[in-house]
Order: C-alpha cells, then sequence, then structure tokens
C-alpha cells in the first residue's frame, strides 16, 4: 500500500440518515503482478436493509474495482450473514472457512 493511494468511501443516505457505507476503496499489486481490490468496511444500518442498499453499494464498489484494473478480490464474511448472503445472491462463492476461538 502506497500513501495518498486510498480510493473513495461510498455511502448511501436515507432520509437525512446514514444508510450504508463501503470502503476505502485500494487496489494493490499481489505477488503475481496482478491488481486485487483489498477489502473493504461495509455495512448496512439493520434499519435499512432489504431496500438494495447493499446491493447497489457492493456494485458501485465493484464498478470502481474494475475501473482501478482490479482483477479480482478476496473477501471476508460472517457464515450466513447478511454480507455472506450479499455475496452468495451475486454469484460469489466460497473458497474455505477459517474458525477461531478465544481462549
Amino acid at each position: 500500500m502506497s500513501a495518498g493511494t486510498v480510493g473513495p468511501v461510498l455511502t448511501v443516505a436515507r432520509e437525512g440518515q446514514m444508510a450504508g457505507a463501503i470502503g476505502p476503496l485500494e487496489t494493490m499489486i499481489d505477488e503475481a503482478g496482478r491488481t486485487r481490490l483489498l477489502p473493504q468496511y461495509f455495512a448496512v444500518h439493520p434499519e435499512y436493509r432489504g431496500h438494495g442498499y447493499g446491493r447497489a453499494l457492493w456494485r458501485a464498489a465493484m464498478t470502481w474495482g474494475r475501473a482501478s484494473g482490479a482483477a479480482y478480490q478476496l473477501l471476508q464474511t460472517e457464515v450466513g450473514g447478511a454480507s455472506d448472503r450479499l455475496c452468495q445472491a451475486e454469484g460469489l462463492v466460497a473458497l474455505g472457512f477459517v474458525c477461531t476461538q478465544s481462549a
């Protein structure tokens, strides 16, 4: 990552309230020389879920990534959570699972 290369944070508002956001958007060159879109913070307030805001934010972020030369993105979601369901609905597939436990 390089200083000054962080992209935008995309937001959606409804009735003057912040309904959701995704970002900051940023790319990075991987070990093979390909550009990847780095994971972002992504949330839609529970009160505003089910209105298509998450899908709109997700698609806008992916459009930004493609326009910025990203060939792919790796994501991390909570299994069965809202972002996991959105990713599945968008046609993404799981590559594996990591479980952690606190002692």
